[in-house]
């Protein structure tokens, strides 16, 4: 069959999808080319944001503009533009020896050729990009915009990234970046403009960045949005302006302006060093590699970090605020670093910053998800949900009860959601997290000359805690935290689960409250009796350990908290409102029971109903299964029907649970309204009772099954029994996986041995005295009579040798050890023999040789040798 290129191209031409959903698809693996109006757009300074209406005088707003019409050189009218190249570094990527790797070209639509061209034009015009004959090219990728007739180019570096290797300069942590404001009350902001595009390529990496598409093959000569270790060149380039670490080579600092250099007091270029000494800057060498020391008194302007592009800065009063704002430009001017003019704001009661709003008052969230997330409808798909927690977990330290009330939406799976099965707590959890999304509290600054105030709470499945700071004697937030506990976690006292809590804010604020005094309010004497215990032990021991290095006040408070409520600020909720919240909404972690202390021996001895007992097997190597299911009338435990089934694809726990749903359906198609269940498996079992969550998919499945197949049941009790009281069930699994066949016990020796083998009753009954079980011997061994003085008493004491127990078969995921083994109740010796001798008879019957050999034995008996050619098939049954 003939084939051409585009049939084994494995990737769309044009990407036609929803533009914001594909966009944030691809944010993270594509370059994404911006918007390009006017790559050389007019910047007028009147225009800036400058001052508060109403607030800021004329001569503030005069003094500020000044400062901003004096350093006008390094502002940019649109955050798009083209800007002048940083000076003292380079983007360089490295990938090793890798071979360079050239895709071919995807076409274009005609109707968006044009539209391709333009854009292509403006950066070669600009010098972003230029011809290449690199081996290297990677093809664009046309992303249509919602109205289907704008675009946005990306270039699809998928494979390139591969190579590339990944620089280990750190990013700021984003919580760090918002502290430091608690005495601010002037703000200003600074974006940088375009700075991906101000640092310049090495010619290696210019190779590497080529990319093709229908108008020829180019080359980036400078840095390009999106491309791997971008954001981590410029964050260098930043944090070394801001903080002063290195300065320019002499070569490069005679291009810098001379005021400049003598505000920064540094000397004229040349002086002291030559270029003999030091080598000229290249395309290879930035100044961090040449690491030519600043002068003591050039050192931070800010005191605080950029996030790549955007700078926050605050100070206590107007003329600190130029003062400070001055110094930062002139330091940019140093590196040559443009500002992005309209995106700026100076002079400011507050400010928008990496999506919180910053002013003197606290920080709030200010997320892009809050535009019209009140008509947000509850996904469709697990990644659906996914992606709207993880937008949310962003803004976490704002939420409360974040882990409480999220809890039930991160257990969803995929099939549920897509099956819309059982999600009522799920979707009353979306709403309630998008009502608080829209209406978060406002987190006050944090302030180490005052004491943090800890309140923890915590509920059967979730540890929360509020770290706060009091003003004029109320209590406000400064963060929340929390976490869902893990399935040990779930059966701790709830006062060892707000010790839990406690620890998780020394865990999550250390480096803030760290050397600082701490109020705890707990409704329990628990924490106090932890750190000044002598005598605490288990987990009360670390926990002790990890409290004694905080300085703690703690102050045990009523449970009703009304002491306590009166003085917490609108933005903490009462414990007892979390608690009526919560009732609502308990994940299935949260409906975990404690395992009952009840004695296994359940069932008076003069009980009717009916019992089952099932069990399941598999092979690892072949994953082929089996399971068998027994169904007992009582009292007398005389088997009603026992059936076994053979599994394809399954695992020991996947045959448990097949085991009780065939056991189940058995007793419901013979209107069993009231049934006790007993099993080996402790999983099956446990999970069942709701004693353990349960985690795997398919498990999920069969146990949902088992939870809609109790709804026919007016009782239903699930006992577990160890394996070597399921001998009866055990044995149907274990035939049926050597007969690889399903099979129904149909004959009275079957029935009568697995009422024989059963240890059911021992455990269940209360009292085993009135259990005549009579030991009946199988009709082919009626003319076989025993001695008793022939028997060996001392066996009945003996354990069972591994031959003359039931057909084995793994039942578990794990061998049963010969100390279990070693362990087991022995069978008595005419038990021992019946067994024996019913074993041979399934042998005998089951191989056509040995049944020959059989018949031909008893007719000799009786008749004496047959002649040669007679039949003896017809004699033996007469």
């Amino acid at each position: 069959m003939k084939m051409n290129g585009e049939d084994l191209d494995s990737e769309p031409t044009i990407y036609i999808h929803e533009g914001s959903e594909l966009l944030s698809q691809l944010r993270d693996q594509l370059v994404l080319l911006p918007e390009l109006k006017d790559l050389n757009p007019s910047c007028d300074i009147e225009t800036a944001d400058v001052g508060e209406p109403g607030i800021t005088t004329p001569d503030e707003e005069h003094k500020m503009r000044n400062i901003l019409r004096y350093h006008r050189s390094i502002f940019l009218g649109d955050g798009n533009a083209a800007p002048a190249p940083a000076r003292g570094v380079v983007c360089d990527l490295d990938v090793g020896d890798a071979k360079p790797v050239a895709q071919r070209s995807r076409s274009v639509a005609p109707h968006l050729s044009m539209k391709v061209y333009e854009l292509i034009k403006k950066l070669l015009e600009k010098g972003l990009v230029e011809h290449s004959e690199s081996p290297w090219a990677s093809p664009i990728v046309i992303v249509l915009k919602k109205n289907g007739v704008d675009i946005r180019m990306c270039i699809d570096y998928r494979v390139v990234s591969m190579f590339i290797k990944l620089s280990n300069y750190p990013l700021p942590v984003i919580d760090v970046l918002l502290i430091g404001f608690e005495s601010a009350m002037w703000f200003m902001s600074l974006d940088m403009a375009s700075g991906f595009w101000a640092i310049r390529m090495t010619e290696r990496a210019k190779l590497i960045s080529a990319f093709v598409c229908p108008f020829g093959h180019f080359q980036w000569v400078r840095m390009p949005f999106g491309l791997k270790n971008a954001p981590l060149v410029y964050q260098a380039i930043i944090n070394n302006c801001l903080w002063g670490f290195v300065r320019l080579p002499p070569e490069e600092e005679a291009e810098v302006g001379q005021d400049v250099l003598d505000f920064l007091q540094l000397e004229c270029p040349g002086e002291g060093v030559t270029e003999e000494k030091v080598p000229a800057l290249t395309d290879t060498m930035t100044v961090f590699q040449r690491n030519i020391p600043t002068p003591s008194h050039m050192g931070p302007v800010l005191g605080r970090s950029s996030y790549i592009d955007d700078i926050a800065h605050g100070a206590v009063s107007w003329d600190q605020l130029c003062e400070d704002l001055n110094k930062l430009l002139f330091r940019l001017r140093y590196w040559n670093i443009s500002v992005n003019l309209p995106k700026s704001e100076f002079g400011k009661r507050s400010i928008p910053y990496l999506s919180h709003e910053i002013s003197a008052e606290g920080i709030r969230a200010t997320p892009k998800i809050a535009k019209g997330v009140q008509d947000l409808p509850f996904p469709n798909t697990l990644k659906g949900v996914q992606s709207f927690l993880g937008s949310l977990n962003y803004y976490h330290k704002f939420i409360e009860d974040f882990p409480i009330v999220a809890a039930v939406l991160y257990e969803l799976t995929d099939e549920q959601i897509r099956s819309k099965r059982d999600l009522s707590r799920a979707k009353e959890s979306f709403e309630i997290l998008k009502r608080k999304i829209v209406s978060t509290p406002l987190l006050r600054h944090p302030d180490r000359t005052k004491p943090f105030v800890i309140i923890p709470h915590a509920n059967r499945w979730a540890a929360c805690a509020v770290l706060g700071q009091e003003y004029d004697g109320v209590i406000h937030p400064v963060r929340f935290t929390g976490r869902v506990l893990n399935d040990a976690e779930l059966r701790y006292h709830i006062a060892e689960k707000e010790v839990i809590a406690v620890l998780r804010v020394l865990q999550v604020s250390r480096t803030l409250i760290e050397g600082c005094p701490l109020v705890v309010y707990t409704r329990y004497s628990v924490l106090k009796w932890i750190i000044q215990s002598k005598t605490a032990d288990g987990r009360c021991v670390p926990w002790g350990v990890t409290l004694s290095h905080w300085n703690l006040d703690i102050r045990k408070v009523k449970k009703d908290e009304d002491g306590l409520a009166a003085i917490m600020g609108a933005g903490i909720t009462p414990r007892e409102h979390l608690d009526e919240v919560a009732e609502s909404l308990v994940p299935a972690k949260g409906l975990v029971k404690a395992p009952p202390v009840i004695s296994v021996e359940m069932l008076e001895d003069d009980f009717e109903g009916v019992v089952l007992s099932f069990d399941g097997a598999a092979k690892t190597s072949t994953r082929k299964g089996s399971c068998g299911c027994v169904l007992w009338k009582l009292p007398g435990w005389s088997v009603m029907e026992a059936q076994g089934f053979i599994l394809e694809d399954v695992t020991v726990n996947d045959a448990e649970y097949n085991g009780l749903l065939k056991g189940l359906q058995m007793a419901r198609e013979k209107d069993i309204t009231e049934l006790v269940v007993v099993g080996d498996s402790r999983i099956v079992i446990q999970q069942v009772q709701g004693l353990i969550n349960c985690h795997q998919p398919n498990l999920q499945r069969k146990l949902a099954e088992c939870e809609a197949m109790k709804e026919h049941f007016t009782s239903l009790r699930v006992v577990h029994v160890k394996r070597d009281f399921n001998q009866a069930a055990d044995y149907i699994t274990s035939k049926t996986l050597v007969l690889d066949d399903s099979w129904t016990v149909q004959e009275e020796d079957e029935r009568r041995h697995l009422e024989q083998v059963s240890k059911i009753p021992e455990q269940l009954m209360k009292s085993q005295a009135s259990l005549g079980v009579d030991i009946r011997v199988p009709e082919i061994l009626a003319d076989v009579s025993f001695q008793k003085e022939n028997v060996d008493v001392g066996s009945e004491s003996a354990p069972l040798p591994n031959a003359a127990r039931v057909m084995a078969a793994v039942t578990r995921s794990g061998a049963q050890t010969e100390a279990e083994d070693s362990s087991r109740a022995p069978l008595g010796p005419l038990e021992y023999q019946a067994e024996r001798w019913r074993r041979i008879k399934v042998h005998q019957r089951s191989e056509e040789y040995l049944a020959e050999l059989t018949l031909a034995v008893f007719y000799t008996d009786w008749h004496g040798p047959p002649e040669i050619g007679q039949d003896t098939s017809q004699t033996s049954h007469d």
